[in-house]
């Protein structure tokens, strides 16, 4: 059995967009910070909801050919928490990450993630509501 350690490494990723947070993981030993994560505030423990997409998001890595881009199949993964879809429950999963270049693709959220403020959960993706823009 494959034992797979994820030490977590805060940054900021300059090449997205307004340059917003992203969990990242490397394999590699480092320390951890407080981030200030975007996710709705029906989101009671953000962090948490954070490691939850990206071990996900590892785990699809690891279970992916090797990359064109990357020598390696389980390379540095990363969320993004403004590319995370409420409304759809999806977010973005990139991974084979070196030299700022990529893959990515779009993994479901799990069916208990919160994705309403009336207690609404992704296993009901239709009664989903996303975030309300100003709040």
């Amino acid at each position: 059995m494959k034992v797979v350690c994820i030490i977590l490494l805060f940054g900021i990723a300059a090449e997205i967009s307004s340059a917003v947070d992203l969990v990242k993981t490397n394999g590699e030993t480092g320390g951890q910070r407080k981030l200030s994560l975007k996710f709705p505030r029906f989101i009671p423990k953000p962090q948490e909801f954070a490691l939850k997409l990206l071990a996900l998001c590892n785990n699809y890595s690891t279970n992916r050919p090797k990359s064109m881009l990357n020598e390696r199949s389980a390379s540095n993964t990363a969320i993004n928490d403004k590319e995370v879809d409420f409304k759809n429950c999806t977010f973005l999963c990139k991974y084979n990450m070196k030299d700022g270049q990529y893959d990515q693709v779009t993994l479901q959220m799990p069916e208990d993630t919160p994705c309403g403020f009336q207690n609404q959960t992704c296993a009901e993706k239709e009664k989903c509501v996303g975030d309300v823009p100003g709040c």
